[in-house]
């Protein structure tokens, strides 16, 4: 089994190549769909994150206030590093978990992909064999954040500030999807290397 960490920085299109790379046949999991899941109302770790950011974190529904908190960790880097400290461990053992029964599958799968925001930054690469990167091109990013998020510009801005430089991530990345000019051109890159691993993969067997 081979396994790709995905990653990019906000607003680069991750979600859109992890799905394509689903369609073809990859399984995936995504960081930011196990933090949920661990954050859920009556988990231990919502309860961790609310003793040390304050119940004004919390929706009326018992959720977490994800926007308030998002807004909090881009605008105080100390909150930040309070709450990955939280979080990440846990988030790092379910991935290991979810890799770990992947392989024991009666076939296992060809590829597994971990899409993660923060792979780089967490250490997670070293659960994957190869290390993926989306890209875009700034302009897009920033539109984006706006629109997905309802912020402002300069509050896309500071997201994208506080996070590793692209150039960074393309340094050390093993394969590089430019999500600049449309799907259709970024599906058709997923596909492309998606096709050389398996390629790679069945040489390196033979």
């Amino acid at each position: 089994m081979k396994v790709i960490g995905l990653t990019g920085s906000a607003g680069t299109g991750k979600t859109s190549v992890a799905r394509c790379l689903k369609s073809l046949g990859a399984e995936l999991i995504e960081a930011d769909d196990v933090a949920r899941k661990l954050t859920a109302p009556g988990q231990p770790l919502l309860t961790g994150i609310l003793s040390v950011f304050g119940a004004d974190m919390v929706l009326p529904d018992g959720s977490l206030d994800r926007a308030a908190l998002r807004q909090l960790i881009f605008s105080d880097p100390d909150a930040r590093k309070r709450l990955e400290a939280i979080t990440h461990p846990e988030i790092i053992a379910a991935i290991e978990t979810w890799l770990a029964g992947m392989r024991q599958r009666t076939p296992p799968p060809e590829v597994a992909v971990v899409e993660a925001p923060l792979l780089l930054e967490t250490g997670l690469e070293r659960l994957v064999d190869e290390v993926w990167v989306v890209i875009a091109e700034p302009e897009a990013v920033v539109r984006r954040l706006v629109a997905r998020d309802r912020i402002t510009p300069e509050q896309a801005q500071a997201m994208i500030a506080v996070q590793m430089p692209q150039e960074e991530k393309i340094r050390r990345a093993n394969r590089v999807i430019d999500n600049s000019a449309g799907f259709n051109h970024t599906r058709d890159q997923t596909a492309y290397f998606y096709r050389k691993l398996l390629e790679e993969r069945n040489e390196g067997q033979q």
